[in-house]
């Protein structure tokens, strides 16, 4: 029998948790530790002087090399949260909506998704309203009242809990479908995928249909193809399941897999498909990576397969699907693996198995991979105005295809957000003729510069959140903002910044907001 969504009545709404007022930064500048010129005994040359003892920042590269400044915190200055919420259930998966960046939903499970047992344990679904509301930023209140400084604007967001639904079993990954908004689609430990219409604008949640794919084994995760109606779910026992799901799947039972792929010898955890769609790649807990060709999905056929120390843990191809620059970089495939690495596996070579690109310690097992979605230019985000941004809701603003990366939830690391920009000594490249710059793709869609090299593009760890303590995080995601500069104007009015507001809940049920700003 379906569950029903406990509705949160509009006479008495669900708690709404408003946005921290901090304090304003103040800039405090601290002289260098110097002291007078000394001048030495009588009995040395006069002119023998010893010069005040300063010490100047210690700026490491990240590296081998120093990447350009990109968002407005780092590691040494990590961002403050500004906004906390405590949930009453372990929380294993949270994601926002990409067409409507106001919707988020939560789920729980008891047990870690690593080690989910197959057991009757009723656990929930959560609907969140995001709401954006302008606050102020205050200075110093006699600057104010001398006419000194201006009060300025900031857009933070409110959190109001609109509608819970219950489940059978613990909740492992949540997934809208790319080609229906309001379809959501469960995995839970009991081996079932539930269906749901979450109702955009109304922030309701109705079950429309259950379907049992592999009894008793905790299915791990479940992607959508991005060409096609078709779906893999990663099951615990190693297999993998190829699904052709409908727009409306509203009937219990009806899905059956159209083949089932026994891909490892582990539970698989992880899957993604390639951008085209032709390919699908595995990971799991054997340590093994495999690419499959799905062309004829009743007939998979495995390509190849890549072996890693510890068992895989997070999986991620990129550029990704529907992503700004799919055409205009080289394809990659990130990896996570129980050694704490995110690998950087480079796919627009022709060598397979895949060689390592890069390799970056995370500083805790990199659980899941989030896109930081795609930023409009900023010739675009004065006609946006101030709030969450959707490129699916805005299909005619320009985006810019030059800075991307990944949330990391990492465990017990915190979460890490991984940004992919140009290498920074091929930013400057001086022209031969003068000319202007003219970029260039080629036949499998590398973005070349002016010389007619490749531009290269790597991966830094340049930010660390480690507020959840040392409890796991599992679960993090990320939506595009514009908001407020607090320092700069443009013709006499408040100018406007890009950035991500970031998510992500750890296992004590600590939900925690951030907002950084691209510099």
């Amino acid at each position: 029998m379906p569950s029903k969504a406990i509705a949160i009545p509009k006479n008495r709404p669900g708690k709404v948790v408003e946005p921290f007022l901090h304090s304003p930064p103040k800039l405090v500048m601290a002289p260098p530790d110097m002291q007078p010129w000394k001048m030495t005994p009588p009995t040395l040359s006069p002119l023998h002087m010893t010069p005040p003892n300063m010490e100047l920042p210690n700026f490491s590269p990240i590296q081998d090399h120093m990447p350009l400044p990109t968002l407005s915190a780092s590691t040494f200055t990590p961002p403050q949260s500004f906004l906390t919420h405590q949930l009453d259930e372990p929380t294993s998966v949270v994601k926002f909506n990409i067409h409507d960046p106001t919707v988020l939903v939560v789920g729980s499970c008891y047990d870690d998704p690593d080690d989910a047992r197959p057991i009757q344990q009723e656990c929930t679904v959560t609907i969140f309203k995001v709401e954006d509301v302008e606050r102020e930023v205050r200075g110093d209140a006699k600057m104010i009242a001398r006419g000194v400084y201006e009060v300025r604007k900031k857009v933070r967001p409110r959190l109001q809990e609109m509608a819970v639904i219950n489940t059978p079993s613990g909740v492992l990954d949540l997934v809208f479908s790319p080609y229906d908004p309001e379809l959501l689609i469960a995995t839970v430990a009991t081996g079932e995928i539930i269906c749901y219409r979450v109702r955009l604008g109304r922030y309701t949640i109705k079950q429309i249909s259950t379907h049992t794919l592999a009894p008793n084994t905790p299915i791990q995760c479940l992607a959508f193809s991005p060409t096609t109606t078709l779906a893999a779910a990663a099951c615990s026992n190693g297999t993998v399941l190829l699904l052709s799901i409908p727009r409306a799947p509203t009937k219990d039972n009806t899905l059956s897999p159209l083949a089932t792929i026994p891909a490892h010898n582990a539970p698989c955890l992880r899957i993604c498909f390639a951008a085209d769609g032709k390919r699908l790649y595995t990971a799991g807990e054997d340590g093994a990576l495999t690419s499959w060709k799905i062309t004829d999905p009743q007939n998979p056929r495995q390509r190849w397969t890549d072996t890693h120390d510890r068992g895989i843990t997070a999986l991620l191809a990129w550029p990704t699907p529907f992503a700004a620059d799919i055409n205009k970089k080289r394809r990659l495939l990130l990896t996570g693996s129980y050694d704490h690495n995110m690998r950087v596996l480079d796919m627009s070579s022709h060598v397979r198995p895949p060689y390592v690109r890069q390799e970056l310690d995370l500083g805790g097992v990199p659980w899941r991979f989030s896109p930081l979605p795609a930023l409009p230019l900023n010739k675009e985000i004065k006609s946006l105005g101030a709030g969450a941004f959707s490129a699916a809701a805005h299909p005619d603003v320009e985006l810019d295809t030059e800075i991307g990366g990944v949330l990391a939830a990492s465990g017990k690391g915190g979460s890490r957000i991984m940004i992919h920009k140009q290498k920074f000594e091929e930013v400057f490249l001086p022209k031969r003729d003068g000319s202007d710059i003219v970029n260039w793709t080629t036949s499998d869609g590398v973005l070349m510069d002016h010389e007619g090299r490749e531009k290269q593009y790597y991966w830094y760890d340049l930010a660390d959140i480690e507020e959840h303590g040392d409890s796991k995080v599992y679960a993090g995601d990320a939506v595009a903002i514009v908001d407020y500069d607090p320092l700069f104007k443009d013709a006499g009015e408040q100018r406007l910044r890009r950035g991500w507001r970031l998510v992500s809940v750890s296992r004590d049920g600590t939900m925690c907001f951030w907002q950084v700003y691209v510099e």
